[in-house]
C-alpha cells in the first residue's frame, strides 16, 4: 500500500519512433506507449490503495495533445476518484491550472499545487501540503508556512523549466529549510540529469527515446513506514520513517547487450547472443494469472560485439550482421515475443588506445601511421572527457573499417 504516487513526465502526446523493419503486432506497443503507461501507473494507484497520485513535469501539449488522448486522461481521473483516489496535478501557473481544468471538462477528483497555493489532505492522522517549487522564492515563501509542527508535512515538487534553474537552487534558505525532517522535496528530471540539492530525483515514468531510457518509473510514498525489504528500489528518507520505492510502469524500455566474442560463424555469435538475452525473458510460471500493472514491456534492444580492436573482425561482423538479425529475432519471437533486437553491431565504444603506437614507427602517410595518430586523437579526447566522446569514438572506428575495407 502507498499513500501517494509520484509520476514524472508522462508527457502523454509524445511518441515513440517507430522502427521501420517492426511487426505490426509490436507496433501496436508502441503507438501511444506514453497514455498507456500512465494507464498502468493509475491502475497500480487503485491496486495500491493510494489518496492521491502525483503528476509533475511535461503531461501534456495543450498545442499537440489530441482530444481522445484527452478523455482518455478525464476517464482516469474519474475512475481513480471512484476508487478513493485523488489526481494532484503540479503546474508553476495557477493560470494553467484554470485552463487544463477547462481542457478537461472539469472532471472530479482533480486537484491543482501550485507555489502559491497547495494540495491539503489528512493522510494517517497528519496534515500533508504539496507545493509546486520552482525557484528560491517559492522556497523561501513555503519555509515562512511551516508551522514546525510534528504531524504536519510539507512536500516541495519541482522539475527543470526552460531557464533551467535546477543548478541556482544552493542557497542556505533553501538547503536549511529541505533538510527539516517534515519537509521531502521531490525533482522530476529526464535522463541522467541530476536534481538540485536536497532533492530526491523522480525519473520520468515512460522515456520516449534509448538516450533517455535509464532508470524510469514512478515512485510509491508511504508515510512512517519502516522499509522491512532488502530492494533496492525501496529507500527511507531523512530517517523518518517513510517508505519512497520505485515501480518500473514503462510500456516501452531500451537495453544494450554487450559480449567479447572472437567467434565469426553465424550460428555460434547468434548463440551467444541469445544466451545474453536470457535475463530479459519473462520467466513467469504459465499457471500465474498475468498482472496488469506488472505486465513485461516491451524490451528494444541494442547488441553490442566487442572485436578486442580488430579491424578485421569487425568488418567480418558487419557482413554477417543481417543473417545473425534475422535468426535472434526468430528465436525471440517464438520464446519472448515482447523482445525486439533493434539492432547488433561492432561494439563503437571500444577504446582505440590499444591501436596507438610511436607514430615515428610507421612511414608518413602509411595505413599504420594513419592509424596510430587516429588513435592517438580519439585515445585523447577519452583522457578529458569530452561531451562528444561517444561520437568521437564511433567516427574513429568507422574512419579505420573504411580504410581496412579498401
Amino acid at each position: 500500500m502507498f499513500d501517494l504516487l509520484f509520476v514524472g513526465n508522462p508527457a502523454i502526446d509524445k511518441a515513440i519512433a517507430e522502427p521501420e523493419d517492426m511487426p505490426r503486432s509490436l507496433l501496436g506497443r508502441i503507438r501511444g506507449a506514453t497514455l498507456k503507461t500512465l494507464e498502468k501507473t493509475y491502475r497500480q494507484a487503485i491496486k495500491s490503495e493510494a489518496q492521491g497520485i502525483v503528476l509533475c513535469g511535461e503531461i501534456l501539449n495543450p498545442v499537440y495533445v489530441s482530444p481522445a488522448q484527452l478523455i482518455r486522461l478525464r476517464e482516469l481521473i474519474i475512475q481513480a476518484r471512484e476508487n478513493g483516489c485523488e489526481t494532484i496535478w503540479v503546474t508553476p501557473n495557477p493560470m494553467n491550472a484554470e485552463e487544463y481544468l477547462r481542457m478537461l471538462g472539469e472532471p472530479k477528483g482533480l486537484s491543482f499545487a501550485t507555489p502559491l497555493r497547495p494540495w491539503t489532505k489528512t493522510i494517517r492522522s497528519t496534515t500533508v501540503e504539496l507545493w509546486g517549487v520552482f525557484n528560491e522564492e517559492d522556497i523561501h515563501r513555503i519555509a515562512s508556512h511551516d508551522p514546525f509542527e510534528p504531524l504536519h508535512r510539507q512536500l516541495l515538487v519541482g522539475w527543470d523549466t526552460r531557464h533551467d534553474i535546477a543548478h541556482s537552487m544552493t542557497s542556505k534558505v533553501s538547503s536549511s529549510h529541505l533538510a527539516q525532517p517534515n519537509t521531502l522535496a521531490i525533482w522530476a528530471t529526464s535522463g541522467c540529469s541530476s536534481p538540485p540539492h536536497n532533492f530526491s530525483r523522480l525519473p520520468s515514468v515512460q522515456a520516449v527515446c534509448q538516450k533517455d531510457s535509464h532508470n524510469t518509473g514512478c515512485y510509491g510514498l508511504t508515510f512512517y513506514k519502516p522499509s522491512s525489504s532488502n530492494n533496492d528500489n525501496t529507500q527511507s528518507l531523512k530517517g523518518s520513517g517513510d517508505l519512497w520505492e520505485q515501480l518500473p510502469m514503462s510500456e516501452v524500455t531500451w537495453r544494450t547487450i554487450r559480449i567479447e566474442s572472437a567467434d565469426e560463424d553465424i550460428e555460434a555469435l547468434s548463440q551467444r547472443l541469445w544466451e545474453s538475452c536470457d535475463s530479459l525473458m519473462d520467466h513467469t510460471p504459465e499457471d500465474d494469472e498475468p498482472d496488469v500493472t506488472t505486465a513485461p514491456p516491451l524490451i528494444i534492444v541494442d547488441c553490442r560485439i566487442a572485436c578486442g580492436t580488430s579491424i578485421k573482425r569487425r568488418l567480418k561482423v558487419s557482413e554477417i550482421v543481417q543473417d545473425v538479425k534475422r535468426t535472434l529475432r526468430e528465436r525471440c519471437a517464438a520464446a519472448s515475443p515482447h523482445i525486439w533486437i533493434q539492432s547488433i553491431s561492432a561494439d563503437t565504444e571500444e577504446s582505440l588506445a590499444a591501436l596507438g603506437r610511436n607514430r615515428s614507427g610507421g612511414r608518413p602517410g602509411s595505413s599504420s601511421s594513419f592509424t596510430s595518430a587516429l588513435a592517438d586523437l580519439v585515445t585523447d579526447a577519452d583522457e578529458t572527457d569530452s561531451p562528444e566522446l561517444r561520437t568521437e569514438r564511433e567516427a574513429g572506428w568507422l574512419a579505420l573499417e573504411l580504410l581496412e575495407s579498401e
